[in-house]
């Protein structure tokens, strides 16, 4: 408490200083991991959501289309914001309708900055809800 109060810019250097010191945790703590898209598509369903949380600066969505691109998956790609939320729930739909083209494997809607659209979140949860599990 006394750094934060002093120091405002130190806090987090020194929290990073303390938890390399800790032989319990130590460096590895403290690099985020890399994002293997691979093994997440493996791992995952049509119906449920794959959330990337990531911090400033970052933006992983060259990944996403290089990945996507290979795999031949369309993708939509929003940020959300004011007024969005529509134009969010017609991507989705649209995705949803339109079943893969030939030669396709259908499309990825992507929105991007979710936490600006906190009330759109119930809505996105009751759309993702309504997907049909594809085997």
């Amino acid at each position: 408490m006394i750094m934060r109060a002093i120091r405002p810019d130190k806090v987090i250097p020194m929290i990073q200083k303390i938890v390399k010191k800790q032989p319990e945790l130590g460096k590895e703590y403290l690099t985020p991991p890399q994002s293997d898209l691979s093994a997440l598509y493996a791992d995952s369903k049509n119906n449920a959501a794959i959330i990337i949380v990531i911090s400033p600066g970052a933006d992983p969505m060259s990944e996403i289309d290089a990945f996507s691109a290979a795999r031949k998956i369309a993708v939509k790609s929003l940020s959300l914001g004011r007024g969005q939320a529509k134009k969010a729930v017609d991507a989705i739909r649209e995705a949803q309708a339109i079943p893969a083209k030939a030669g396709t494997m259908g499309t990825w809607v992507v929105l991007q900055n979710c936490h600006l659209a906190p009330s759109f979140m119930p809505q996105l949860d009751a759309l993702i809800e309504e997907i049909k599990y594809d085997e």
